[in-house]
């Protein structure tokens, strides 16, 4: 029972892939690509001709046919809306105006600038504490009346939230400023922490030069090489070490 269950819900993740995905074989795209390479040709000449684009596109509307139709995807909607999921959305993203959705606006738009926002907001806002105010008195008179009073708060509420949304440009700038500043502390930070190990490995390399500790060998090893100085080795060292940090 638990694994009929499960893969029950397994198979309930995502839905099945559409019935036309079992077209997309080998044999019909190697087809489709044919016909396409052949209608170009033929498009090019007729181009040449002088002919209209849109006779082109009927034209390779008629040439695939059947199960091949389901291998072209679909041609861009035109106009300025389109209907996916049972709404109606618009190819531009922009704050929809609340008389096209059919909501009364109580504010006017021509003379709405930061200033007048804000108090547009307080007005909504004390007129909402109003209405909620009334709207418990009579409830403890006749609470059957309430619907009339509930919509009024519902169209305050509407408005108050698109005058909210017209900050969202505003508030997506700050966001992003406050986010490059985060980076850019980050990477100061970071630079702080290179340099100061490096100062740190610099100080230890010149400390060196100040230890007492002998680099000449031992004139008797048979790999000395003639003219070899210790000294002179170590200070090599020590500088080739400091131009490296």
């Amino acid at each position: 029972m638990s694994t009929s269950n499960g893969e029950d819900l397994i198979s309930s993740l995502y839905p099945p892939p559409p019935p036309f995905a079992k077209y997309f074989t080998d044999e019909n795209l190697a087809q489709l690509a044919e016909i396409q390479s052949s209608v170009n040709k033929n498009d090019a000449a007729n181009n040449n001709d002088g002919d209209n684009d849109n006779d082109n596109d009927n034209d390779n509307d008629e040439h695939i046919k059947g199960e091949l139709k389901f291998l072209v995807p679909p041609k861009v909607p035109s106009g300025t809306q389109y209907r996916g999921y049972g709404n109606i959305w618009s190819f531009k993203d922009k704050l929809p105006n609340l008389k096209d959705t059919q909501w009364e606006q109580l504010y006017d738009d021509a003379n709405l600038t930061s200033e007048t926002k804000i108090k547009e907001l307080h007005k909504m806002m004390d007129s909402l504490l109003l209405n909620f105010v009334e709207l418990i008195r009579l409830l403890s008179v006749d609470p059957q009346q309430f619907e009339p009073k509930v919509k009024d708060m519902s169209l305050l509420l509407i408005n108050f939230n698109h005058i909210l949304n017209t900050y969202r440009p505003h508030q997506s700038r700050e966001s992003l400023i406050m986010l490059l500043r985060k980076q850019i502390q980050a990477k100061r930070k970071e630079i702080e922490n290179i340099n100061s190990v490096c100062e740190e490995v610099k100080s230890k390399i010149v400390a060196m030069t100040t230890e007492d500790f002998d680099m000449n060998i031992d004139t008797n090893d048979e790999k000395v090489v003639s003219g070899y100085d210790g000294n002179v080795e170590k200070e090599r060292i020590v500088e080739s070490l400091l131009s490296k940090v």
